[in-house]
């Protein structure tokens, strides 16, 4: 019954993100705001499914694939979107800095493989490491304050998606109790921030 709720409160933030990102896309004719249209976009619909599998079956989806591809297309919108909007540093941070990302990514898809689907598994880490390595090889560097903030609301989204899947395996019962439903209500709150770090990083 509380994921119900918590995925109802998630859809409402993605549904105003959605309008509110759209609105500037076409204001604008901007590119920058069109790919996080998108990003709202396809986690919206992925978490359309979810919540409609609770409603209709009373349980989490058994073949998860709809959301899946709905939420490994957000994670690519937000990577193209990095990619549009933030200058990438040159020179050695640029290669050593952010080998980091695919080394956590591939190091928790094998932890998640005790309990779900290893392919499923390795291709988050690859679209996670991906992502999480365009941020990292966008944060040092002088060149980029304005779009720094897109930078680290990006990071903390990573890490609280993680923070989410980890407390999945390890914690359950459907009680406030549950660090899951917790991280969750986080992953939901950070949705938001996204559109002033945008706002900052495409300011002319």
């Amino acid at each position: 019954m509380i994921e119900r709720y918590e995925n109802t409160i998630q859809i409402a933030v993605l549904a105003v993100c959605v309008v509110a990102a759209a609105s500037r896309a076409f204001r604008w004719r901007s590119r920058s705001w069109t790919l996080l249209t998108f990003f709202y976009g396809s986690f919206l619909l992925g978490d359309l499914f979810w919540l409609a599998c609770l409603l209709f079956f009373d349980r989490t989806p058994q073949i998860s694939v709809v959301s899946d591809l709905s939420w490994f297309a957000a994670y690519i919108f937000l990577y193209l979107l990095l990619r549009q909007v933030t200058p990438q540093v040159s020179g050695r941070d640029e290669r050593l800095f952010p080998l980091f990302a695919p080394a956590f990514t591939m190091a928790m898809a094998a932890f998640y493989s005790q309990w779900g689907s290893v392919l499923n598994n390795i291709n988050y880490a690859l679209l996670m490491g991906l992502l999480m390595g365009a941020a990292l090889r966008r944060l040092p560097g002088e060149g980029n304050r304005a779009c720094r903030s897109l930078v680290f609301v990006t990071l903390l989204f990573c890490l609280l998606e993680y923070c989410l899947w980890t407390a999945s395996c390890i914690w359950e019962g459907d009680t406030m109790k549950n660090p899951y439903y917790w991280c969750d209500l986080l992953v939901t709150l950070s949705y938001p921030f996204f559109l002033p770090a945008t706002k900052k990083a495409v300011a002319p």
